[in-house]
């Protein structure tokens, strides 16, 4: 492997890690397009997800106590049924603008809820299950099921730690079905494995540092990291949308 790539693939590794570290999510989102600068998309997708899963699986090893088991399972039951929607509408309307119309809904939630602050009283169960069938819609339709998850977390009024172990608690069990259905699609190619093996000390690093960065923080000023992520999130889903709708 050149070392323009793999520095590429380090530092790329780092940055996943430390955001993952950091919020509880957003790794792919920062990987996959410094990735896909030096690797073929069918190899940087697995490779990303890979990084995904066994950060997800630290986070989860470290904060378990502070899982909310209850609402975990809603949210991951709630999804079942829009995975299945998405299966059936699967190709229905172009990928491009599904995923503009959820990058302009993510930054329109991620403003709503920084104006509003530190929220006093919980969303409704109801609304979990409603950010879980959208997720598991756009999961299986689009590939990013992510912001409708971290949007209702944000409104919960939970510390740092709680927000971030069930937020990735809820990423790594749709991160196992994620990876087992690319490693029975054939993407787990000797390239693939090669570049997970070469970003696990970057991993390693990046994880430590956003995790101990996070812990430096007041709640408040975790809340509006958050959120600020959440816009990002919103942007990269629109800069794609764009450049898929007229990039030719």
């Amino acid at each position: 492997m050149e070392l323009v790539s793999a520095s590429v693939i380090l530092g790329a590794a780092g940055l996943a890690g430390f955001t993952q570290g950091f919020a509880g999510f957003g790794s792919t989102l920062v990987a996959l397009p410094i990735l896909g600068l030096v690797l073929p998309a069918r190899t940087a997708v697995p490779a990303a997800c890979l990084m995904a899963l066994c950060l997800n699986v630290v986070l989860v090893a470290r904060l378990h106590g502070h899982i909310r088991r209850g609402w975990l399972a809603l949210l991951v039951a709630s999804s079942l049924p829009g995975a299945a929607l998405g299966v059936m509408l699967l190709g229905a309307a172009p990928d491009q603008v599904l995923k503009g119309i959820l990058g302009a809904a993510t930054l329109y939630a991620a403003a709503r809820l920084f104006q509003k602050g530190t929220p006093e009283t919980a969303p409704s169960g109801g609304w979990a299950a409603a950010a879980g069938v959208l997720a598991g819609f756009l999961g299986v339709s689009i590939g990013v099921n992510g912001p409708p998850i971290v949007a209702w977390m944000a409104r919960q009024p939970w510390d740092g730690r709680t927000v971030k172990a069930t937020l990735t608690s809820y990423f790594l069990l749709a991160g196992f079905v994620i990876v087992g259905t690319q490693a029975a699609g054939g993407l787990f190619t000797a390239g693939t494995l090669q570049v997970f093996a070469l970003s696990l000390p970057a991993l390693a690093v990046g994880i430590w540092a956003g995790g101990a960065s996070c812990g430096r923080l007041s709640e408040a000023v975790f809340r509006r990291a958050f959120l600020s992520l959440l816009g990002v999130m919103g942007t990269v889903l629109l800069v794609r949308a764009g450049a898929g709708l007229f990039g030719g």
